[in-house]
């Protein structure tokens, strides 16, 4: 019940409310009772035909794009095996840009010895120039750049010591150590870690392993553990909680561990690209999601959002997916591969490209002879309704309703106008009412599939958009 006797009412707002789950659904079932049910459908990423789109080189990544210099950025773990005999390693930043995000420049930026040279494109590797690892370009928002256009999370040793520092730069390329700060003193996670802002809690978190908990006996600290602080610059308190660790499904599949988990808020939900490791051997991504931030969920299939590639290809030992970027109607994701397990010694690295639909790794699809969808009771924020539907193969109408279910005092009490085709964002209209008059009430919104229909979300678009 809501307050006072009445029924409880979902505040939503302006962002897009998306079915990776049923947390707005009351109610789903086809129209004839013996046909498929409305079931939930995952859609994987398709590789780009391109691939790899950088060959020969490649560790964690990022990418933004620079609409100003028309260019998409990224930044990449390079990975030097110095020697075998004794075991010797470190790691340093590259970059790339790209015009169109497909075709690669790696310029020769000359300014840090790699590999024993410096003609490389190597940008940052640390205070001491020998160690710079899984970084993370996190997203926070302007007032907490210190005036830099990009924030990088990064491990490395300074003076300070060991562990996790950030470090501004104006232009991705000159990384300026007067911002170096060490937040995560002694603190190394081993992995690629990912920070993020939550608008709601005002608070800024980050996924990565408990290490200062558990070692590395029988991969204990192989799970997905959450850190969290209001100030991103300051020295975060380290207290790492366990968030996410591998179940049953896990282990009969024989990937027992997690790799890591870099993570990405958007539309009000936590998206986790979850790296499943089978010790010593292949890596793939999956998709995890969360409301919270603390509970997450995956889909029960347990379908992997970038596969390894077939025996023989460049990606086909490890995949690492790291959060999305969204180029027009699609969202692209970046993935660093090898063609060899965790443990060779011989990977030749790689970095790819995968696409889906923006907003569309998952979808309520209702089966070809009907189906319905009916939302919770939601407060109507205002604005046009949009739906991000493929009613290519059929099509979908909306009613309004209230709690019990029947017409809205003063709205059109037939369905919309049917929509069809396959659009991320097509505008619902009726013949006789304006969902915009219904700003601030509560109502249900009933989506009417005829036809295979896939309905991934749905918004209410503000009136200034």
């Amino acid at each position: 019940m809501g307050t006072q006797g009445l029924p409880r009412v979902t505040e939503i707002h302006h962002d897009p409310q998306l079915f990776v789950d049923d947390f707005l659904v009351d109610n789903r079932w086809a129209d004839n009772h013996r046909a498929e049910s409305v079931r939930r459908v995952f859609h994987q990423p398709a590789k780009h035909p391109a691939n790899p789109v950088i060959a020969g080189d490649g560790g964690y990544v990022n990418v933004v794009r620079d609409d100003e210099a028309g260019l998409f950025r990224m930044w990449y773990q390079a990975y030097w095996d110095i020697s075998h005999e004794p075991r010797k390693y470190t790691y340093a930043v590259a970059y790339a840009e790209s015009p169109d995000g497909i075709h690669w420049k790696l310029p020769r930026v000359g300014r840090h010895s790699f590999k024993n040279t410096l003609d490389n494109n190597i940008v940052y590797a640390g205070p001491f120039g020998d160690h710079a690892s899984c970084q993370f370009i996190v997203d926070a928002p302007e007032e907490d750049r210190r005036g830099y256009r990009y924030v990088m999370l990064h491990g490395t040793r300074s003076a300070e010591g060991h562990g996790m520092h950030l470090i501004g730069s104006h232009d991705g390329i000159e990384w300026d150590p007067a911002s170096s700060s060490l937040i995560f003193p002694g603190y190394r996670p081993d992995t690629h870690s990912s920070i993020l802002w939550d608008p709601r809690l005002r608070t800024y978190v980050c996924f990565t392993r408990a290490t200062n908990l558990y070692d590395d006996t029988n991969g204990l600290r192989r799970r997905v553990a959450r850190l969290e602080s209001p100030n991103l610059w300051d020295k975060w308190p380290i207290y790492p909680e366990n968030i996410l660790i591998p179940d049953e499904l896990d282990e009969r599949s024989g990937h027992p561990l997690f790799y890591g988990m870099p993570t990405q808020y958007y539309a009000g939900i936590y998206w986790g690209f979850l790296w499943p490791y089978a010790y010593g051997g292949d890596i793939h991504t999956e998709l995890a999601f969360s409301r919270d931030g603390w509970n997450f969920q995956r889909l029960p299939e347990r379908p992997r959002l970038v596969d390894p590639g077939p025996v023989g290809a460049w990606d086909a030992g490890m995949v690492f997916a790291s959060t999305w970027l969204e180029v027009g109607d699609e969202w692209w994701l970046y993935y660093s591969g090898t063609d060899g397990g965790h443990n060779s010694r011989e990977n030749v690295a790689g970095i790819g490209l995968a696409r889906v639909r923006k907003e569309g790794f998952v979808s309520l699809r209702g089966p070809a002879g009907g189906g319905t969808v009916v939302t919770k009771l939601i407060g109507w924020p205002g604005g046009k309704l949009a739906l991000n539907v493929d009613a290519a193969r059929g099509e979908v109408t909306v009613k309004v309703t209230g709690y019990d279910r029947k017409p809205v005092d003063g709205f059109d009490p037939a369905p919309s106008l049917p929509v069809t085709g396959d659009r991320v964002r097509h505008e619902v209209v009726w013949a006789h009412g304006d969902i915009r008059a219904l700003e601030g009430k509560p109502i249900r919104l009933e989506f009417v599939m005829h036809g295979e229909v896939d309905l991934f979300g749905f918004q209410a678009v503000p009136e200034e958009a």
